[in-house]
């Protein structure tokens, strides 16, 4: 009988990880990926990055306070530019010894003119404080979105102390068995974790526009803790020993997000809800790249901040 001779290519590659769009600047997360069948083979990694933004070179500079050495090899690299919508950027990564790769993006149009508003929903036999956002779709094909809650509260104490704490959420989709679903159905959440400087971990609600290419959008979310602890409150506690003051108050992070973005996403979740691959009781799911040559994501996204949401800008239809 002949033997089966599973032949697989075990070079080291070049793993990249970068969001443009995302922060002020551009930040790209860059690793070693060495072969476990091949382990003689570990070329020694020192990346040179050529970074383009509409065909002009953006110098990239090593963050050397987030590296790693080691097991787990990663090092960051960022480039002080702030993307702007139309930005068409590429990616290139060279080192002796492995491939060299490459991928290119571009920077969403920002979200389009919206109006906010608030609803009480009735839905079987409870009630849900919904968050919808309306805007008229471009028609452009591949477009999606995602929003996000930014909540900010500051405490003040008498000795002038401040204190801030900062909560992303993603607020929650109403879904049951019966097809009476409040929010859009290509609803979907998607998980940020420490995929920037900053490490925090947070999650979006994002849409595709498959349903309403070219058409009105009402897109919505239900809110933790309903609608009066959505909007701007102050709370004051006047107890002798630790008086202080609580402002409260939220906003939100609108998003558009590149094909490849997308489509990335789309794979993450799938991963994340099909457990039964793992018991082998289900086929696996695919894991998108779009790294010629090498393994990773570099995919543009772009967002704008509303300003502090308040009862009279959503009672008022502002």
């Amino acid at each position: 009988m002949q033997p089966f001779d599973l032949k697989l290519d075990d070079d080291p590659i070049i793993f990249l990880e970068a969001f443009p769009g995302v922060e002020d600047m551009v930040v790209f997360r860059i690793a070693p990926a060495y072969s476990y069948s091949n382990s003689a083979v570990r070329p020694e990694f020192k990346p040179e990055i050529t970074f383009t933004v509409n065909g002009e070179q953006v110098p990239v500079v090593l963050n050397k306070d987030n590296c790693m050495s080691g097991k787990y090899e990663e090092t960051f690299y960022v480039a002080d530019y702030k993307p702007v919508p139309g930005d068409e950027m590429s990616v290139e990564v060279a080192s002796e010894g492995f491939r060299t790769i490459y991928a290119q993006t571009s920077i969403p149009e920002s979200f389009p003119e919206r109006k906010i508003d608030f609803r009480h929903i009735d839905h079987i036999e409870e009630t849900y404080d919904v968050l919808y956002v309306s805007f008229k779709d471009d028609g452009s094909s591949d477009m999606s979105y995602g929003i996000q809650i930014h909540n900010e509260r500051v405490t003040t104490y008498p000795d002038g102390r401040v204190e801030t704490d900062i909560r992303r959420s993603a607020g929650y989709q109403i879904v049951d068995d019966f097809d009476m679903m409040v929010s859009d159905k290509n609803g979907m959440i998607i998980n940020f974790n420490g995929w920037t400087l900053d490490a925090y971990s947070s999650q979006i609600s994002g849409w595709d526009d498959d349903t309403f290419n070219g058409k009105d959008a009402e897109l919505s979310m239900a809110v933790y803790g309903g609608y009066d602890e959505f909007f701007e409150y102050v709370e004051e506690n006047e107890a002798w020993y630790d008086p202080w003051s609580l402002l409260s108050h939220n906003k939100l992070i609108l998003y558009t997000f590149s094909p490849e973005f997308y489509r990335y996403v789309i794979a993450q979740d799938m991963i994340s809800e099909n457990s039964d691959f793992i018991a082998g009781l289900a086929p696996t799911n695919f894991c998108y790249s779009n790294i010629k040559n090498g393994y990773g994501i570099f995919a543009g996204v772009y967002c704008v901040e509303t300003e502090w949401i308040t009862r009279e800008m959503i009672e008022s239809g502002r």
